[in-house]
């Protein structure tokens, strides 16, 4: 897994992951508790030393490849919107890596919520689900969503005012920044998205094909 695509296909599977919950959670109150765990797990590492280590492992990334190769495949209805939260994530990022200011209050919020717990293992984060959920989400509110146009939640109205609901969909929508970083990182750019999609594609199927000769 050398090729500098399949590190991109990597990175924008992991915000298609995390960009998944939010219709979920928008739509239904409720969504996928693995993945939502993944998601908040991703926002603290922040020092990886593989593009794989903020996942965990490629069999966790697995959803979001394959979701990842719909939406660039095909055009249906429903993946419209998982495609808009994308867009507005790799938007709000682009403003957000410009923003050193930001960047360090961040690291400084999660640095805190380490602090308070000695191991932030897959344990630990699903016992205490609903703090992280409310902590994260203060992260989004008060640092992330100021310096760029708030993105657009569609969903039913009982779900989208509650509380606990709007604090998860604001911390897969960290998940999703955080994936989109590490995307600009190992050298995503948004004009892939119109010239380079099977190129994409065909890293994203080849890291599929190693998940399931692996497992």
């Amino acid at each position: 897994m050398d090729s500098k695509y399949h590190h991109i296909a990597l990175a924008l599977a992991g915000v298609v992951q995390s960009a998944l919950l939010i219709p979920q959670l928008a739509n239904s109150g409720i969504c996928n508790t693995t993945l939502y765990e993944r998601s908040v797990k991703s926002v603290f590492i922040t020092s990886p030393k593989t593009t794989l280590d903020v996942y965990g492992g490629l069999h966790n990334i697995k959803i979001g490849l394959q979701t990842l190769i719909e939406l660039l495949s095909s055009g249906q209805k429903e993946q419209m919107e998982i495609m808009r939260y994308v867009f507005s994530s790799l938007n709000i990022t682009s403003k957000l890596l410009k923003n050193n200011d930001s960047l360090s209050k961040i690291d400084q919020r999660l640095k805190h919520i380490t602090s308070l717990y000695p191991d932030l293992n897959d344990e630990t984060i699903g016992n205490n689900i609903e703090d992280l959920s409310y902590s994260l989400a203060g992260i989004y509110s008060d640092i992330v969503s100021p310096i760029s146009t708030k993105i657009q939640i569609t969903g039913k109205a009982k779900f989208l005012q509650n509380a606990f609901i709007q604090a998860k969909v604001r911390t897969a929508l960290l998940g999703c920044i955080r994936s989109t970083i590490l995307w600009y990182q190992v050298g995503g750019g948004r004009l892939q998205f119109l010239f380079q999609r099977k190129r994409i594609c065909d890293a994203a199927q080849q890291l599929l094909q190693t998940i399931d000769t692996a497992y």
